[in-house]
């Protein structure tokens, strides 16, 4: 497997935005090859089966299609996205001053969409007010 996983819980099916009702219908036919911390585990590769064997389905709706190809990307290992740590040649000190600057910048950021937000509502409180 891609995402070097052997097995998967509900909990990595979830973070794929799937319902708990979607959940139950892929594991339904599965077997837990164990429990950790109260979650079953289901063998990746089964899941990968379960997925697959949805997607062949043709009356599946198109956001749980895009939902199953995302996770089944995921777990096939296909994703474009590699995890850099850009901080990674530098001391604990320069990470912690980097990582600040980059905190301010956001909190900037923050204040400014907040102050742009707060001014679009107060202009359509207003035309409704008007109306």
């Amino acid at each position: 497997m891609g995402s070097n996983l052997n097995t998967i819980t509900k909990l990595h099916l979830q973070s794929f935005g799937f319902s708990e009702y979607y959940i139950k219908e892929l594991v339904r036919e599965l077997k837990a090859v164990s429990t950790n911390g109260g979650l079953k585990e289901y063998s990746a590769s089964d899941i990968q089966l379960s997925v697959e064997n949805r997607l062949s389905n043709s009356k599946i709706k198109a956001e749980n299609r895009e939902k199953l190809q995302r996770f089944l990307t995921w777990l096939k290992g296909e994703s474009n996205v590699i995890a850099v740590d850009f901080l990674k040649g530098l001391s604990p000190e320069k990470r912690i001053e980097v990582l600040m600057g980059r905190l301010q910048e956001l909190e900037k950021q923050e204040q400014t969409l907040k102050e742009e937000t707060a001014s679009i509502i107060m202009k359509a409180r207003q035309m409704v007010a008007t109306q």
